[in-house]
C-alpha cells in the first residue's frame, strides 16, 4: 500500500539542513515542490538529495525517522538505482545462477 509523507515547509527545511544541505539547496528543493503542486515522488526526492551530496546513510536515517520502514527503504533505494541506470521501474523477475 502506498504511503504519503507530509511535512510543513519549515520542518522539511530543518531536516534538510540537518542532513548537511545549505540554504541554496534547501531553496531549490522547495522550488521543486512548489513547481509540482507541493508533491514529489520519493524516488526523485532521494535522487535529488544524492545529487546534492547527501550520503545514502543520512537519507536512510532521514526517511526512517519519519516512519519509513526498512523494506520500503530498500525498495526506494533500489528504484533510485534503477532510475539512475536508465532502467526505470523495472522489477527484478528472476535470478540466474551462471555456470
Amino acid at each position: 500500500m502506498a504511503k504519503t509523507l507530509f511535512f510543513e515547509k519549515e520542518e522539511l527545511g530543518r531536516k534538510l539542513r540537518t542532513c548537511g544541505l545549505d540554504e541554496l539547496h534547501v531553496a531549490e528543493i522547495s522550488r521543486v515542490f512548489e513547481k509540482n503542486n507541493k508533491h514529489i515522488d520519493v524516488v526523485s526526492f532521494v535522487i535529488m538529495l544524492e545529487r546534492y551530496g547527501v550520503q545514502r546513510a543520512d537519507i536512510s536515517s532521514f526517511l526512517h525517522d519519519i516512519g519509513v520502514d526498512e523494506p520500503t527503504l530498500i525498495n526506494i533505494f533500489s528504484k533510485a538505482d534503477f532510475t539512475r541506470l536508465g532502467m526505470g521501474n523495472r522489477e527484478i523477475t528472476q535470478v540466474v545462477l551462471a555456470d
